[in-house]
């Protein structure tokens, strides 16, 4: 596990320095004036909360659209970083996916039209969507989490 917080570290170091932002393992409580709850799974119990305040700062080179956070147990268990693409931008563009492949240690696959990888407990993925979980925006979408089977404990 201190493998998998050390490479979210990295991949949000590209983060400035007074950034919004949120790590998995991080304790939390949510605070209403910061957080809007969304739902909470009846399958793993996680709470899902958007992020409310402003958001001026970049990742990767693009703006924040959205922060979306799951908390299960006072702990972040997911984050959703629907980043905002540049104008022209066709799918997730190599410039973001080869940023975030240099932070981390494992390479990415790509399948279905979806960047990730699973280590030991965790995934990460990123794509290129306009849904629900997008607010029904185009987004590039950065999505961590711990796994399922281990936040249906």
């Amino acid at each position: 596990m201190k493998h998998i917080l050390l490479i979210i570290l990295l991949i949000f170091s590209a983060f400035q320095a007074n950034a919004q932002r949120y790590d998995l393992g991080d304790q939390i409580s949510p605070d209403a004036d910061k957080l809007k709850l969304l739902g909470i799974s009846s399958e793993t119990n996680v709470s899902t909360y958007k992020y409310i305040g402003t958001i001026n700062e970049n990742m990767f080179g693009r703006k924040i659209g959205d922060i979306i956070v799951g908390v299960k147990n006072g702990r972040v268990v997911t984050t959703i970083y629907n980043i905002i693409p540049l104008s022209g931008e066709k799918g997730v563009p190599k410039s973001f996916v080869d940023a975030v492949q240099k932070a981390l240690p494992f390479p990415l696959a790509y399948r279905n039209g979806v960047y990730g990888v699973n280590i030991d407990n965790e995934s990460i993925a990123i794509s290129r969507v306009k849904n629900m979980m997008t607010f029904d925006k185009d987004r590039i979408v950065l999505y961590n989490s711990i796994k399922a089977s281990v936040l249906r404990d």
